[in-house]
C-alpha cells in the first residue's frame, strides 16, 4: 500500500495520469461507441464491428513504429501531435458516420488508430522510468488506470447512447484527447529524462545504452525475445474484442437489454482493477510469463462459459468476473518486457505487445462481424474461448521445447548485441 501511495503523491505521476486517461479513455470508448453509433445511423451492429476492426487495424500497423518515435523524439511534442491527430480523425469519423458513409468512417478510424498507437508504449515506459525501483507497482498502476478507462468508456458509450445519442460519447473523448495534448507540456521532455536517479539501476542502464555505443536492435530481435508474451497478448485481445463488439447482440438474443453490455464491460473493468492491484502488491513465484499463461487460460474458460449460458443476468455476472484474471495477465506480460529487454527498448517492446494485441482485436472484430450478420454470437464466444485455451497451452509447450533446445526467448544481453 505504501508503494501505491508514493506513486500517487508524485506530481510527475499526476500529469502522467492526465495524459494516460485522456488518451486511453478514447481507445476504451471507441469499440462499443462505434457499435452503438453504427447501429443508430445504419441500423447494423455489423458495421460497428467493421469500424472497430479498422481502428484496431490502424493500431496494429502503426504501433511498432509510433512507439519507437516516443523513445527517439521529444516526448512532449510527440504526445501532443498524435493526440491532436487522433481527435481530429475521431471527430471526422463521427461526421461521416452521421452522413451515412460507414466506409469513410472506417478509413478515418484506421487513421486515428494508427496515430494513437504509440501512446500506449510511450506512456507505459514513462511510468516505469519515473519509478524504476517499483516496476511491479508502476505497471500495476498503469493497468489499473487502463481498467478505470475500461469502466468509464463502455459505461459512457452505453449510457449516453440510450439517454441521448451515440455520437456524443465519441465527441466527449475527442475533448479528452485535446486535454492530453495540452498536458504534455508538464511531462519530461524525453523518456530518458523521466528516469529517477535511484532505483534498481536497470532503467538507468537502459537510458545510457539508448544514447551510448549501441544501435537499436532490429524489431525482429525484440520479437524473438518476447514472442511468448506477444502470442498471449494476441489471444487475450481476441477474446476482449469478441466481448466488446458482440456483447450487445448476445445479451439482446438472450432477452436482456443490449445496454447491459456497458454494465458488464464496466464490471469486468472493476474486477480487473482488483486483479491488477493484488498482482502488483508482491512479487510472485515463478516467471511472469508463466503467470500470464495461467491467468489467460482461466480468462478463456470463463468466456467459454459465457457462450454456454442462456441467462442475460449470468452473462453479465460471468463477464464481470473474468476481468480479475484478464488484467493480472496484462500486468504480468508487461513485467516480462521489463525483465527481458534493456530499458531503451521498452517502448518498442510495449508497443509490440499493443500491436500484436491490436492484430488479435482486428481479426476477432472482423470475424465477429460475420458471426453477428449470421446471428451466431454464442458460437463465436465458445469458439474463441477454445482457441485461446489451446493457444495458451501450445505456447507453454513450444516455449518449453525451445528452452530445452537452447533456442528460447533471448536474454536482455543477447538483445543488446
Amino acid at each position: 500500500m505504501t508503494g501505491y501511495r508514493t506513486l500517487l503523491t508524485s506530481s510527475r505521476v499526476g500529469w502522467w495520469l492526465v495524459a494516460t486517461v485522456g488518451t486511453r479513455l478514447a481507445v476504451c470508448t471507441i469499440p462499443l461507441g462505434v457499435v452503438f453509433a453504427a447501429e443508430e445511423h445504419t441500423g447494423s451492429y455489423a458495421w460497428g464491428a467493421v469500424i472497430a476492426c479498422a481502428f484496431a487495424g490502424g493500431e496494429a500497423i502503426g504501433a511498432p513504429r509510433m512507439g519507437a518515435r516516443f523513445q527517439h523524439r521529444p516526448l512532449r511534442r510527440e504526445l501532443a501531435g498524435v493526440s491532436v491527430i487522433h481527435a481530429v480523425a475521431l471527430a471526422s469519423m463521427v461526421v461521416t458516420l452521421s452522413l451515412g458513409i460507414p466506409l469513410a468512417a472506417a478509413a478515418l478510424a484506421a487513421v486515428g488508430g494508427a496515430a494513437a498507437s504509440g501512446t500506449f508504449g510511450g506512456l507505459r515506459t514513462l511510468i516505469v522510468r519515473l519509478v524504476p525501483g517499483s516496476r511491479e507497482k508502476a505497471l500495476a498502476l498503469d493497468v489499473i488506470v487502463n481498467q478505470l478507462c475500461q469502466i468509464a468508456g463502455p459505461a459512457l458509450a452505453a449510457a449516453v447512447a440510450v439517454a441521448w445519442t451515440a455520437d456524443v460519447p465519441l465527441l466527449i473523448v475527442c475533448g479528452g484527447l485535446l486535454i492530453a495534448a495540452a498536458s504534455a507540456v508538464k511531462l519530461p521532455d524525453s523518456l530518458s529524462a523521466g528516469e529517477d536517479s535511484a532505483g534498481d539501476g536497470s532503467a538507468g542502464e537502459g537510458g545510457a545504452g539508448g544514447s551510448g555505443g549501441r544501435g537499436r536492435p532490429p524489431t525482429s530481435a525484440v520479437i524473438r525475445a518476447i514472442w511468448p508474451s506477444l502470442v498471449v497478448a494476441t489471444l487475450v485481445l481476441m477474446l476482449q474484442a469478441v466481448l466488446e463488439v458482440a456483447l450487445p447482440g448476445i445479451i439482446g438474443d438472450r432477452d436482456g437489454p443490449p445496454a447491459w453490455a456497458g454494465l458488464a464491460l464496466s464490471g469486468l473493468a472493476v474486477t480487473s482493477i482488483v486483479g491488477s492491484f493484488f498482482y502488483g502488491l508482491r512479487r510472485w513465484r515463478g516467471r511472469p510469463h508463466h503467470h500470464t499463461l495461467v491467468l489467460s487460460g482461466v480468462f478463456a474458460l470463463i468466456v467459454t462459459a459465457v457462450g454456454l449460458t442462456a441467462s442475460p443476468v449470468m452473462t453479465v455476472v460471468l463477464v464481470t468476473g473474468c476481468g480479475f484474471f484478464q488484467a493480472a495477465a496484462t500486468t504480468s506480460r508487461s513485467l516480462t518486457v521489463t525483465e527481458v529487454l534493456p530499458a531503451e527498448d521498452w517502448p518498442v517492446g510495449f508497443s509490440l505487445l499493443y500491436s500484436w494485441g491490436a492484430v488479435g482485436f482486428t481479426v476477432a472484430s472482423g470475424i465477429s462481424a460475420l458471426f453477428l450478420a449470421a446471428g451466431n454470437p454464442d458460437v463465436l464466444l465458445i469458439a474463441f474461448g477454445v482457441i485461446v485455451l489451446v493457444g495458451s497451452a501450445l505456447t507453454w509447450w513450444f516455449e518449453r521445447i525451445t528452452l530445452t533446445a537452447g533456442a528460447g526467448p533471448e536474454s536482455a544481453a543477447e538483445v543488446r548485441t
